[in-house]
């Protein structure tokens, strides 16, 4: 922008596409050191002390401001989380050029377990599901490396002896207490009884107190919950093909990996927020919501202010919404792959063609109409 401004370029376009909204002041010190009289007068027009990073960015942008997915640019002028905590400085701006979703593509193709992708018949994605479970759990009973801590048993025995009908439930990514929910998929978790249910974690943290909360879970559901806190360097394809569900209880998704557990045959279960919105629909996954009326700024900030210490969050009321939600959507899930299984394996078959639809030449064609306002 400045090389068009002096005269470097003849033509140029400016162009936004945010991730999520975390922002940081610029103080006006650093400002005015580094621009000339007319922009220190332009930049003055601004209230307050300081701006922002993205109140000096977004007004250099030429385009309309996106993001990567449909669902998360409505969540910037619409959610509370965005309106009244992330984000209520740049409100103004978003509603001014308003936010344009471009749904990101996948990183993963169908696994080549399903080579027929969504014209396989029900029966043959049962045995193949089946089959990629049991090479799973093998791996659980043999890869315990020295980080993993939790153990998973059956009636107190091996876990290779675990019945088709009990679910394998997997949460995978880093550990981001801020926005990735590990602690509220700990508080359901905690609901099931011993052997109604399998779950392996596998976060990555920065610090590694983060994990008391799952030393403490692991403990309470010995048996149930096993924790890998590391990039596996064994198991994770069989991981992600064998789960029953793969759940995702964000806090807020930019876009998310709904995507590729069902590319990887594996059904979702996540929070309606963000992109996982875009993906997770009725016929391929489970979609929750904690009750409206605990979605308030007051327990948003009592939330994120606990971030250093989760366990303290037990006496959020948002938090213990988001918890029992997600418990009775799990159950309402393990319920379909019990006693309807049939719709469970429709479940993969749908999800196969669902991240199908996630193209990056898709994303490409639609930001490069978004280039194209700014060209003519």
């Amino acid at each position: 922008k400045e090389a068009m401004l002096n005269g470097t370029l003849e033509s140029c376009g400016t162009l936004q596409t945010i991730h999520n909204s975390f922002d940081s002041p610029v103080s006006w010190r650093l400002l005015t050191g580094i621009m000339d009289r007319s922009r220190k007068q332009k930049l003055a027009e601004f209230p307050g002390e300081d701006l922002s990073a993205y109140q000096i960015g977004l007004g250099l942008v030429d385009a309309p401001i996106t993001t990567v997915s449909t669902n998360f640019a409505a969540e910037f002028t619409t959610d509370v989380l965005m309106t009244e905590h992330f984000a209520p400085h740049l409100q103004s701006i978003f509603r001014k050029s308003s936010v344009y979703g471009i749904n990101n593509g996948t990183f993963v193709s169908i696994s080549d377990k399903y080579p027929k992708k969504e014209t396989h018949t029900i029966e043959e994605v049962r045995a193949i599901k089946l089959k990629r479970r049991k090479s799973l759990l093998s791996i659980l009973s043999r890869y315990k490396p020295e980080e993993r801590f939790g153990e998973l048993t059956y009636q107190g025995g091996s876990i290779t002896r675990l019945p088709d009908n009990v679910p394998i439930v997997v949460m995978s990514g880093r550990l981001d207490p801020l926005q990735k929910g590990y602690d509220i998929f700990l508080r359901a978790i905690e609901q099931f009884q011993e052997d109604e249910i399998k779950v392996i974690l596998t976060p990555m943290p920065v610090d590694y107190s983060d994990l008391d909360y799952f030393y403490e879970a692991a403990c309470k559901c010995k048996g149930n919950i096993t924790v890998f806190p590391f990039k596996m360097q064994r198991g994770y394809r069989e991981l992600q093909e064998g789960a029953t569900f793969g759940v995702m209880p964000s806090i807020y998704e930019p876009f998310g990996a709904a995507v590729e557990y069902m590319a990887s045959g594996t059904v979702n279960i996540g929070r309606a927020t963000g992109g996982l919105v875009d993906q997770i629909s009725r016929n391929c996954g489970f979609l929750y919501r904690e009750d409206a009326v605990f979605y308030t700024l007051e327990n948003i900030t009592a939330f994120i202010e606990s971030a250093d210490i989760v366990q303290m969050r037990k006496t959020n009321p948002w938090a213990e919404s988001m918890a029992d939600n997600l418990y009775d959507v799990m159950k309402k899930a393990i319920n379909v792959y019990i006693n309807h299984p049939e719709k469970y394996y429709k479940m993969v078959l749908n999800g196969f063609e669902k991240a199908e639809g996630f193209s990056w030449g898709v994303n490409a064609k639609q930001y490069y109409q978004v280039y194209d306002m700014i060209r003519s």
